[in-house]
């Protein structure tokens, strides 16, 4: 079997804790670098430099968008980079191979409605669907070639936000990975035109014998103008399938 190992879309959701509850109307465009490293417990470490390009639109009851990365990846030659959302490891022959590639990512879209607003009794409640489409190189093993599907539920309260998902993985040749359920808790602050938080990402293992995921993000933003936004963050691994450290930057445009 191949390792695999990746994070797709979590700079983009750096951008908005709560897509529809906290994001600008309109059409924005954002570019980002994340770079993650660690050895997934095994021994062997991986580097990987995530460069995504966003197009995203945003009313006050939906959302869309689509993405796609641009991978740098270093480490055994058995590494798979996975674009569907925070990455998997599997179980595999070793090697000591060592290689370099580089080239497009999957192409991963999602699409949001809200379900209702905030009040003094509920939280603001919306639901997402995401795709991840295997549309990276196989060869130089930039892609699983299989496409990913998840549906999640999504809260926010006051400064308390989460969501809750379900994930059904492609089953790329030798390996028949089993469906997963995902969820994030997190917190955020404004302070004028500063904002930030911190939040805890957990997910099921796809296999017997390998750890679930577990990892923990701080991010800070900054409006720089009326038009711009930047936002930085920084993550620590809580486990074996997840990277030991990643830092990363986005900034969004609106048009």
């Amino acid at each position: 079997m191949q390792r695999k190992a990746g994070r797709g879309w979590v700079m983009a959701a750096m951008l908005a804790v709560a897509p529809l509850a906290a994001a600008d109307s309109g059409y924005s465009v954002s570019i980002g670098g994340e770079y993650t490293r660690g050895d997934y417990g095994t021994g062997a470490n991986v580097g990987l430099l995530s460069m995504p390009l966003t197009l995203q639109y945003v009313e006050p009851r939906y959302a869309w968008s689509v993405s796609v990365p641009y991978l740098w990846v270093s480490g055994p030659g058995d590494v798979v980079v996975s674009g569907s959302g925070m990455g998997r490891l599997s179980p595999t022959r070793s090697t000591t191979a060592e290689r370099t590639d580089s080239g497009l990512g999957d192409v991963t879209a999602t699409a949001t409605l809200r379900l209702w607003e905030e009040t003094a009794s509920r939280p603001w409640a919306a639901v997402t669907a995401k795709a991840k489409f295997g549309t990276a190189d196989e060869t130089r093993r930039l892609g699983t070639g299989e496409n990913d599907y998840s549906l999640q539920l999504e809260l926010a309260k006051e400064a308390l936000y989460g969501h809750l998902g379900y994930k059904r993985l492609g089953d790329p040749a030798g390996v028949t990975y089993d469906d997963v359920w995902y969820g994030v808790a997190g917190f955020n602050f404004a302070l004028g035109e500063t904002d930030g938080g911190m939040d805890l990402y957990a997910e099921q293992e796809p296999l017997d014998g390998i750890d679930g995921k577990r990892e923990l993000t701080v991010y800070l933003g900054q409006r720089l103008d009326a038009q711009t936004r930047v936002v930085g963050h920084v993550l620590k691994g809580l486990s074996d399938a997840s990277p030991d450290w990643g830092v990363g930057v986005t900034l969004r445009f609106r048009l």
